[in-house]
């Protein structure tokens, strides 16, 4: 299915919505309103009109690539999956922070300090946080788990495909490292169960896990609490512990899952 679909048709298609969303909504200041609109209509509708286009020239169903057979089965370990995954992105927040603010410090406590009030808005803090933990997830694994990743897959070679895929998901969350990993893991979920409901049940989990904190007003260790360069070095023991106790797991883990993955040649 996604095989099929050209990677240049989506890209041509994304950057002349993106254009036109710039020209009639020409803000200069981010705004929970505009980050609404081009959200939906960036990363949500215009992604599901094209799958849809394509997905009826092959006369297939767009639902295709998900199935819930034997799937409440893989709950709980997908559970435990997505909190070792958590974990391990607080500690890649920090490692790449720590590592940015080397070159570009002006950014790095720019988006340390990005404090967009998200609450108290109403129907656009529901649209919004719906977004961020429904749709976003679902509309981001097939474009990446299923376009991306399979079609390139086709063109080159697995290995190839899943590090293409996955860089490209890192840069576009701003954690190269925590996106990229986590990206690597739904991709590799997903080659071996050939059902694109698996990493789409742990990306809205993981958002909405986020989100439950935040709603909650959860309070965070003053470790979490850094908002400037200067404080990077001294929050430094722990946030290394939160990166670094997990990749021994995740390393057996993608390892496992690599081994049910069969590369085409």
């Amino acid at each position: 299915m996604f095989e099929e679909m050209k990677i240049r048709s989506f890209v041509i298609g994304f950057i002349g919505t993106l254009f036109v969303l710039v020209f009639l909504f020409p803000s200069e200041e981010d705004s929970l309103l505009g980050d609404t609109i081009f959200s939906y209509t960036l990363f949500g509708i215009f992604p599901f009109i094209w799958l849809k286009v394509q997905t009826r020239k092959q006369q297939q169903s767009l639902l295709y690539p998900i199935s819930f057979k034997g799937f409440s089965g893989q709950v709980p370990n997908l559970l435990g999956l997505t909190l070792l995954l958590f974990i391990f992105s607080i500690g890649a927040v920090w490692v790449s922070s720590y590592g940015l603010s080397f070159f570009f410090p002006n950014y790095v406590e720019e988006m340390l300090q990005d404090d967009t009030e998200i609450f108290g808005r109403g129907i656009i803090t529901f649209l919004f946080i719906l977004y961020i933990c429904l749709v976003g997830p679902i509309v981001e694994e097939y474009i990446f788990r299923g376009l991306l990743l399979k079609r390139l897959e086709r063109k080159f070679h697995i290995i190839a495909s899943l590090i293409i895929t996955n860089i490209i998901f890192g840069i576009l969350h701003m954690d190269i490292i925590g996106a990229f990993i986590f990206g690597i893991v739904m991709s590799l979920l997903y080659l071996k169960t050939n059902n694109l409901l698996v990493p789409i049940f742990i990306h809205i989990c993981n958002n909405t896990f986020v989100y439950i904190l935040l709603v909650l007003d959860v309070p965070m260790p003053d470790f979490l609490n850094y908002t400037m360069v200067e404080q990077l070095s001294a929050v430094m023991l722990p946030n290394l512990i939160l990166f670094l106790i997990p990749i021994p797991f995740l390393y057996m883990y993608i390892k496992q899952t690599w081994k049910g993955v069969r590369p085409q040649k």
